[in-house]
């Protein structure tokens, strides 16, 4: 070989005296690959058969379909309902909000219309007041009528606080009777007794039957506290006919 010369490469030439033998057919390897994938496809469409969801047939489609158009028309009443229900509500809240306008219209037509009312009340009240007594209440009057010993008795009594800002009052009142029984015996009667709460005034009226024929000429009226055994004041009318 010179200096400037090139190599040459040599080439590799069977030897007649070669004694190792080549294989043929597929590599392990591949073989190896193959039967992985065989194997595995074959437990996926087990698993798919034991485990995955069932297939449905035709029918079970068609089932399935007309099930669901089903479901979809009822959905679809369902909300119109709701709808209709909806526009009613509103309806009646729009017909609510007017009554309740009206109702506040008559209710600020009524407080005028009271007003002078209630000044001619409160006039009345001081004039039958006027020189009235109290104990603490007072008994402002009394009236009782009784046609025969046969009929009941009836009676009409006004009681009255003497200042209307004061907290209401608990009494009672207990009415005694004067007068004769049928046979002409004179005798008296305690039948009448009448709970009351009062504010500033209160009507007390009713009908009260008398025993054995009893015919009465004369009452006396006693104011008691609810509880109270000492009468507070006490009046004395007469019983007409």
């Amino acid at each position: 070989m010179g200096i400037f010369g090139g190599s040459r490469r040599q080439v590799f030439k069977p030897s007649p005296y070669d004694t190792r033998r080549r294989s043929k057919g597929l590599p392990r390897w591949f073989i190896l690959l193959a039967l992985g994938i065989l194997f595995g496809a074959g437990g996926v469409l087990i698993l798919q058969a034991s485990y995955g969801p069932k297939r449905l047939t035709v029918l079970e489609s068609q089932k399935l379909t007309d099930d669901l158009a089903s479901v979809s028309l009822e959905r679809q009443q369902l909300q119109s309902n709701l709808n209709e229900l909806q526009r009613t509500l509103n309806s009646e809240r729009e017909q609510f909000k007017n009554d309740v306008s009206k109702l506040q219209q008559e209710i600020s037509s009524l407080t005028t219309r009271l007003k002078p009312l209630r000044e001619e009340v409160s006039m009345f009240t001081n004039a039958i007041t006027a020189g009235l007594k109290f104990d603490p209440i007072g008994i402002a009057g009394a009236s009782f009528e009784q046609s025969s010993g046969d009929e009941p008795l009836s009676y009409h009594i006004l009681l009255v606080q003497e200042e209307e800002d004061k907290p209401q009052y608990a009494g009672r009142i207990e009415v005694t009777f004067e007068g004769r029984y049928p046979n002409g015996r004179a005798g008296a009667v305690k039948a009448l007794v009448v709970p009351f709460t009062l504010g500033h005034y209160e009507h007390l009226t009713g009908r009260v039957e008398m025993p054995n024929g009893f015919r009465a000429t004369r009452a006396t009226l006693r104011v008691y506290e609810a509880d109270g055994q000492r009468a507070l004041s006490y009046r004395t009318y007469s019983v007409d006919s």
